[in-house]
């Protein structure tokens, strides 16, 4: 296996300056074994399994470990064990999940990692038993083991450069899963950005960012399938203290959305420098993917630099969030209330679950008065009496037509009407009102 295969995904749960969470992981229930022991410790890698508790030999040894957490070693018999999962809580009697005998040997290290998915004939679950060597490194290196432990991911390719483009080559390519390192390496400490794709794509399904590799230390790393921000899977480390550390996905999602309804075509800048990004009145762009940081945003006309209205909108983007930052208001506004604004708003874009979407409405119409939403005739609550500027929450409405109006609140003075808008299940909705009256105003819908 390619030596630099370990500054996969782990190097990822190594930067501890990066986006770290982490644990202790649930503690032992077990007594201090008699006789010769061995060092186990027990990752929970099994997506869409609940809690879980490990009996050894009938006893309870490990209660309620979370999916994508691990323990510490604990001290067991270096002796056959036999090892049997259970859902969190289920009586100790009941049928397990999974049941295994490992025979653990005197003075060794053993990670157990519960991999898989459960009722799965492609990927069964399975309790994995990898030997640790626990070791110091040499001076300047660190040591790592890595996993594949994310079925859902299918193959992967692996960067480890720095830099905004990908390397001409990956580092590791075709990266199985259920596949590992088979021992640990030593890889030097310094400065790396992982990146995984689908083997064969260019498209990003994992960033960590830059990361600060020291030296010094040993890490056993898994890729699981566990969402991080706008990744698919996320990666959890296996370190001493505490007992596992998770490195979630650095990037950001931001996008451009033009609601001014007097100003003109704009082009996007960041940072003061322009991005190719034109939009016209009610146009909005498709999410800009940029690492999580401090960004200045502004819109200029096209082919310069100089801010509308001087206007500039500091976003302090967190790792694994949507934004959209929308141009609203007036460049000749009759009061200071409709002045030309830039206003940034957080996105929810996960999924509506079942057979429910998400709807957010947004009084963007710098001249109208205060509206009711209402939905099938009655005000979708708590839609009434909204004032310019306002963003609602997500509300979770069944999927289905409904007549969407917009009315002056309290009349039935209709300023935008929808009649028979279908809204498709598992679906994410924004829905703005702009523009100036007089009525009809303008509905910008965005979908995701």
């Amino acid at each position: 296996m390619n030596r630099l295969l370990v500054i996969l995904m782990t190097s990822l749960a190594l930067a501890l300056s990066g986006c770290l969470g982490g644990g202790g992981g649930p503690s032992s229930n077990l007594p201090a074994p008699e006789g010769p022991t061995a060092q186990v410790r027990v990752l929970h890698a099994s997506a869409g399994a609940p809690n879980v508790d490990i009996y050894v030999n009938g006893d309870l040894g490990i209660p309620n470990l979370p999916f994508g957490e691990g323990t510490a070693f604990i001290p067991l018999p270096a002796s056959a064990l036999e090892i049997d999962i259970r859902a969190a809580g289920a009586a100790a009697d009941s049928d397990p999940v999974f049941s295994t005998v490992v025979t653990p040997t005197e003075g060794d290290f053993f990670t157990l990692v519960a991999y898989g998915v459960i009722g799965s004939q492609a990927t069964p679950l399975d309790l994995l038993v990898i030997p640790d060597q626990i070791q110091t490194p040499a001076d300047g290196f660190t040591r790592l083991f890595v996993l594949h432990g994310a079925p859902a991911v299918g193959p992967v390719d692996v960067y480890t450069n720095t830099g905004d483009d990908l390397a001409a080559t990956p580092t590791v390519q075709n990266f199985l899963p259920g596949t590992d390192t088979s021992d640990y390496l030593e890889i030097p400490e310094g400065t790396y950005r992982i990146r995984i794709t689908p083997t064969g794509s260019s498209e990003v399904a994992y960033d960590s960012g830059e990361l600060t590799l020291g030296g010094g230390l040993s890490y056993f790393a898994a890729a699981l399938d566990r969402p991080s921000g706008i990744a698919p899977a996320s990666v959890v480390a296996l370190v001493g203290d505490p007992a596992f550390v998770a490195l979630e996905d650095n990037r950001v999602q931001i996008r451009a959305v033009h609601l001014a309804p007097d100003a003109p075509q704009v082009e996007v800048l960041v940072n003061g420098a322009g991005t190719g990004v034109e939009l016209a009145f009610t146009e909005f762009s498709d999410y800009l993917v940029v690492q999580a940081g401090t960004y200045d945003l502004a819109v200029a006309i096209p082919g310069t630099t100089t801010p509308v209205a001087g206007q500039v909108f500091t976003l302090e983007a967190e790792a694994g969030q949507s934004y959209s930052a929308l141009a609203t208001g007036l460049l000749t506004p009759a009061t200071a209330a409709q002045d030309f604004t830039l206003r940034g708003l957080a996105d929810d874009t996960t999924p509506a679950s079942g057979n429910d979407v998400k709807v957010r409405v947004i009084h963007a119409a710098p001249d109208a008065p205060n509206v009711d939403v209402l939905a099938n005739g009655a005000i979708l609550q708590p839609l009434e009496n909204v004032p310019y500027f306002t963003a609602s929450s997500y509300l979770t409405v069944p999927a289905g037509n409904y007549d969407l109006e917009v009315n002056v609140t309290g009349t039935t003075d209709t300023v935008i009407d929808l009649p028979a808008t279908a809204l498709s299940a598992g679906s994410i909705y924004t829905v703005i009102a702009t523009d100036v009256l007089p009525a009809p105003l303008t509905p910008v819908l965005i979908v995701d």
